[in-house]
């Protein structure tokens, strides 16, 4: 069997952007203004935060329980994960910047139509329309930060990534916290503010978004100072990718993504429910939530630039997740028993702040990782190995999310922090095996 696939020669607008390819590996101001791009493209992608500081609004006025709201979160949240391993191999064969330019620009229009939403049948096809979208986005995005950034500097460069997902809600919850009371908490408005946002970028992205020429990318890049060998070995590249079977039929990825999924249980609840449980547990209106909310994901964002600027100088990536993985048990003990306290706004923007900050710095070596994993199976297959984990990222956050109401409203909202306890357990075990150093810097 063939462990190759050609490359084939696309037509129409697919073949517009492969032939805007470039042949020079990105360095200085290059490579910074290619990963704004996408850092930018992933804010709109994300399309979660948008939606999460108005679900306090929202739900009265769609006349939705909370444990259907909780199925429809968990139903579309499968779709994207579906979409995105149907799709993988074409991230790779194809390029990133059309499904990155398509998504960006279908998902602002899809945020416009919320104003026009009046019942539950079109909230749920809006939100269907943006979770196809988003399992097009997400695994093409993560692919361009990997052809973007060598080795040493990529932890850095997927900790700039998730200021699209950690960034669409800090700007949602901030502007929902600040403009909400001057509209009469009218949730309408805050798809007009974020419609126009969204759609903005995607113009800007359409027009400047680039990918590596094949060649490129199926180099392995160690630091910036390789580029020019790197561009000189690209020229004798075929243009061929490995076969997608080398990343879907390995156990060792398969762990990897399912882990990190498991870790970031909790992570996922604050995403879509973060708002609503504050709101519902420590009686906050909807603004003040809101608010506190933001600091949540300002303290992610500080967190993994700073964990992943030292995992790049330590070249260390297990070490610096588990220290992750053991601040955040030790949290969710505290943060359960949190439950039935009164806690002023100011005590809880700091609690908050901090389960962000401990989250992130789990989670952004992780990611350095996990590229490095697909890289050493082979490099063209970046676009398949993060289709994979964005596959198990939505299908367990999908099922984790149309459960969550159903578990709270039989053991409570402490019940469903002990399992996402559990999950946080479970991926250091899985740390614990992963493949790479754990205290020595590699050559």
């Amino acid at each position: 069997m063939s462990t190759t696939a050609p490359v084939k020669t696309s037509r129409g607008i697919i073949g517009w952007y492969e032939r805007r390819e470039v042949t020079t590996y990105p360095r200085g101001w290059m490579q910074v203004g290619l990963l704004v791009l996408v850092i930018i493209a992933n804010i709109v992608a994300n399309y979660e935060g948008e939606l999460a500081p108005v679900v306090p609004l929202l739900l009265p006025f769609l006349k939705l329980s909370l444990v259907n709201y909780g199925f429809i979160v968990g139903g579309t949240t499968v779709v994207s994960g579906i979409v995105a391993m149907v799709l993988g191999s074409r991230f790779d064969r194809h390029g990133r910047t059309f499904f990155v330019v398509f998504g960006t620009f279908v998902t602002a229009l899809a945020v416009f139509s919320m104003v026009f939403v009046t019942n539950t049948i079109g909230f749920l096809i809006v939100r269907l329309i943006m979770a196809i979208i988003l399992g097009l986005v997400l695994p093409a995005t993560t692919g361009l930060v990997r052809d973007f950034t060598p080795r040493v500097g990529r932890a850095l460069g997927f900790g700039l990534w998730t200021f699209g997902p950690v960034g669409a809600n800090f700007l949602a919850a901030g502007i929902a916290g600040w403009t909400l009371p001057a509209f009469h908490d009218r949730w309408q408005s805050q798809f007009y503010i974020m419609g126009s946002i969204c759609l903005i970028i995607s113009i800007i992205v359409a027009l400047f978004i680039r990918d590596l020429s094949p060649g490129l990318r199926a180099q392995i890049v160690q630091s910036s100072r390789e580029a020019a060998a790197v561009e000189e070995n690209a020229k004798h590249v075929s243009g061929e990718i490995a076969n997608p079977r080398m990343v879907f039929g390995s156990f060792r990825v398969w762990s990897l993504a399912v882990g990190i999924v498991l870790f970031l249980l909790v992570y996922y609840f604050t995403t879509a429910f973060g708002p609503l449980y504050l709101e519902t547990v420590f009686k906050y209106p909807p603004s003040q939530a809101a608010g506190v909310a933001s600091y949540f994901w300002l303290a992610n964002l500080g967190a993994l630039i700073v964990v992943g600027i030292i995992s790049d100088r330590l070249q260390l990536r297990k070490i610096c997740s588990m220290v992750g993985v053991v601040g955040t048990l030790i949290f969710m003990f505290f943060w359960i028993h949190l439950i039935g306290q009164t806690v002023s706004v100011s005590t809880m923007i700091w609690y908050t702040s901090l389960q962000g900050v401990l989250l992130g710095i789990g989670f952004g070596p992780w990611m350095a990782l996990y590229s490095e994993t697909l890289e050493d199976i082979h490099p063209t297959l970046q676009g398949s190995g993060w289709a994979l984990w964005s596959f198990a990222q939505y299908v367990l956050a999908g099922i984790a999310g149309g459960l969550t109401f159903v578990v709270v409203g039989s053991i409570g909202f402490n019940g469903w922090f002990y399992i996402c306890t559990a999950g946080i357990a479970l991926y250091g075990i899985v740390l614990l095996w992963s493949k790479g150093p754990w205290f020595r810097r590699p050559r």
